[in-house]
C-alpha cells in the first residue's frame, strides 16, 4: 500500500538492519509502551508509527528478524509487531524465536490480505493477536498492541503472585528458611534419590539450649533475632545442594545431601563454634553466648521410610539434651549391619533400621 504525500524525514525514520531507534518508556495501562516494529514495508512502519506515537507509545523500527534479534537482545520491549513477510525470514519462524528467547512477551503477527492461515498458525505458535493489512488497519494494530500487553501484564502479575503464595507455603515466615512441611517432603524425596544412586545422606536436628531463658530476659525479638541469626549461620554452612529448616518454635533442620558421618561431624563443629559467637544482647548485658544441641542421623545404608530418620535425630537429639546440651550426638542407620562411629562430644548412639532401641558406645 503506498501512501501518497508522505514526507522524506518521516520515511527516514525506517532504519537501516540492525540500526535502531530509541524506545519510549514503560508506563500505564495503555500509555507509554515500548513498541518493536519489524517490517520490510517502509510506508506501513510510517502509519504504524505515527499510529502509536499519537497515543504515546515509543517504537523501535527494525528490518528483518535478525534486527529484530539484536534489538531484542539489547533492549526492553512491552510488545512486538512482526510482519509475515520479512527479507530475512517468515514472520512464523521469527516468532518462533522470539517466544524461545523472550517468554512472555506479547507478539502481534501482521498479515495481508487474503493470509488468514498464516495468522491462524500465528496463534497456534503463541501469537496473543494477529491483524489483517488493510485500509487503516494500524489502528487495529495499536489496539491490538495494547491489549495484548495488558494482558500479557495481569499474566505476569497472575504468575509473580502464584509464585509468591507457593514460596510462603514452603518457607518460615520469620526466617525465611523452609518449613516443616516443606523440609518432610525433601527428606523424602532425598531417601528416594540416596537409594536409586547408593549414597549417604545425614539428617541434623538443631535445638536452642535455654531458649525461653533468652525469651524471659531479653524479650521475644531478640529471641527472633537469635533464630534468625542462626538460620543464617546455617544457610552459611551449607551447600547448594543442602537444605535448611525452621522445624518449629526453636528448632531447626538440616539435610546434608551425599555427607556421612564425617562430614556430619565437621558440619556440627562448625555451626557449633559459629553460632557460639551470638549473643541475645550486647556483651555488657549478656555475656553468655548462644548455644546449640544437635542429634544426627547418618543414613549410610538405604532407608525406607522418613519416620526412622527422624526418630534416630530425635532420639540423638535428645541424648545431647539430656547430656547437658551444647553437643551433638550421632547415630547411623543401617540394615543389619553395626557400625563404628565417632561422637562430638559424649559417645554417639548407633542405630539399626527397625531397632527400638539406642546403644551406647
Amino acid at each position: 500500500m503506498k501512501v501518497r504525500g508522505a514526507n522524506t524525514d518521516a520515511r527516514a525514520r525506517l532504519r537501516p538492519a540492525g540500526v535502531l531507534t530509541p524506545g519510549g518508556r514503560a508506563g500505564r495501562k495503555h500509555a507509554g509502551l515500548r513498541v518493536l516494529l519489524v517490517e520490510d514495508n517502509e510506508d506501513h512502519v510510517i502509519l504504524a508509527r505515527r499510529a502509536l506515537e499519537s497515543r504515546g507509545h515509543g517504537v523501535t523500527a527494525v528490518v528483518g528478524a535478525r534486527a529484530a534479534m539484536s534489538a531484542l537482545a539489547g533492549g526492553e520491549y512491552d510488545a512486538v509487531a512482526l510482519d509475515y513477510q520479512l527479507p530475512d525470514s517468515t514472520g512464523l519462524d521469527a516468532l518462533e524465536t522470539i517466544r524461545r528467547r523472550k517468554r512472555g512477551l506479547p507478539v502481534v503477527m501482521v498479515t495481508a490480505w487474503g493470509s488468514e492461515q498464516v495468522a491462524v498458525e500465528a496463534l497456534k505458535k503463541g501469537a496473543k493477536d494477529y491483524v489483517v493489512k488493510g485500509p487503516g488497519y494500524e489502528r487495529e494494530l495499536v489496539r491490538a498492541l495494547e491489549l495484548s500487553a495488558e494482558k500479557a501484564s495481569a499474566d505476569a502479575s497472575e504468575q509473580a503472585l502464584r509464585a509468591e503464595l507457593e514460596r510462603r507455603a514452603r518457607t518460615d515466615c520469620l526466617t525465611s528458611l523452609l518449613n516443616r512441611g516443606e523440609m518432610e517432603r525433601v527428606l523424602k524425596r532425598e531417601i528416594r534419590r540416596a537409594s536409586r544412586q547408593h549414597r549417604v545422606f545425614s539428617f541434623v536436628s538443631i535445638d536452642v539450649d535455654d531458649f525461653k531463658a533468652i525469651n524471659d530476659t531479653h524479650g521475644h525479638s531478640a529471641g527472633d533475632s537469635v533464630l534468625c541469626r542462626i538460620g543464617r549461620i546455617l544457610r552459611q554452612s551449607t551447600r547448594a545442594s543442602d537444605f535448611v529448616a525452621r522445624w518449629g518454635g526453636d528448632e531447626f533442620a538440616v539435610l546434608l545431601a551425599g555427607a556421612g558421618l564425617s562430614a556430619a561431624r565437621a558440619f556440627a563443629d562448625r555451626v557449633s563454634r559459629l553460632v557460639s559467637r551470638v549473643s541475645p544482647a550486647s556483651p555488657r548485658e549478656c555475656p553468655a553466648a548462644v548455644k546449640l544441641s544437635a542429634g544426627v542421623a547418618c543414613a549410610t545404608r538405604p532407608v525406607s521410610r522418613a519416620t526412622d530418620v527422624l526418630k534416630w535425630a530425635d532420639r540423638a537429639l535428645y541424648a545431647a539434651k539430656v547430656g547437658g546440651g551444647n553437643q551433638a550426638r550421632f547415630c547411623v542407620l543401617g540394615e543389619g549391619e553395626r557400625a563404628s562411629v565417632a561422637s562430638c562430644g559424649p559417645p554417639a548412639l548407633v542405630a539399626h533400621e527397625g531397632e527400638n532401641r539406642d546403644a551406647e558406645r
